[in-house]
């Protein structure tokens, strides 16, 4: 009896032991994303913010989808997504959308040079397709391999709404930010064109206004 008491014990520590060395784990690879992150932000200031508003709003969007992906997961591919722009040259990442051609050709090699990036961490690669495939387009119009429909992955069609979304709304290079009302009627439009038409129709339906005038991103992303 003694003996059974005494096993039970040191499997509880046991347990105790791994829990507490996956949760340092887990914060190393997030002080890892962290630090890319401020990398890219710092290299382009008029995107400061843009990563951890687009995790924010692909976790509102997981959670009106019913959570079909892991948040955690979700949320750590979402502040990754430009990551790939390190590789480029500075003025490129500067300019943030490319002053022209050469720029635009360059800014379109990010999201595999994001996936090549992040695969040397063994942790991030079941989330790691969903970077490099965040501008593919549900008609197949999209990079870098022209993707179509539910052919790219949902962590990544989840992404690039929310990519979208703040783009339109914040506006970056020459593109002016628009107003809540002409950017969720823009993702309409742009529904079965650019973006997975389902992921429109739950994104618009959310209560977007209430979000945005909380500025709920400005917190630390909760997964």
């Amino acid at each position: 009896m003694a003996t059974g008491r005494l096993y039970q014990r040191q499997l509880m520590e046991y347990a105790q032991d791994l829990a507490r060395a996956y949760r340092e784990i887990r914060a190393s690879q997030d002080d890892f994303l962290s630090v890319l992150v401020t990398l890219v932000e710092l290299k382009a200031p008029a995107a400061r913010g843009h990563a951890r508003r687009v995790a924010f709003w692909a976790l509102r969007l997981n959670d009106a989808l019913g959570r079909p992906l892991e948040p955690a997961a979700l949320g750590a591919a979402a502040r990754a997504h430009d990551v790939g722009k390190l590789a480029l040259p500075d003025r490129v990442i500067a300019s943030w959308v490319g002053e022209d051609d050469e720029g635009r050709e360059l800014l379109a090699t990010h999201p595999q040079l994001g996936a090549s990036l992040l695969e040397h961490v063994a942790a991030f690669r079941g989330w790691i397709p969903w970077v490099r495939h965040h501008h593919e387009r549900w008609d197949g119009a999209g990079f870098p391999d022209g993707l179509a429909g539910a052919a790219i992955p949902l962590g990544a069609r989840i992404i690039a709404v929310a990519n979208g979304f703040d783009y339109r709304m914040h506006g970056y290079g020459r593109d002016p930010a628009y107003t809540l009302a002409g950017t969720t009627a823009w993702l309409e439009q742009q529904a079965g064109g650019a973006f997975d038409p389902e992921l429109v129709e739950a994104f618009v339906a959310m209560p977007l206004e209430a979000l945005w005038a909380n500025r709920l991103w400005l917190e630390e992303v909760q997964e």
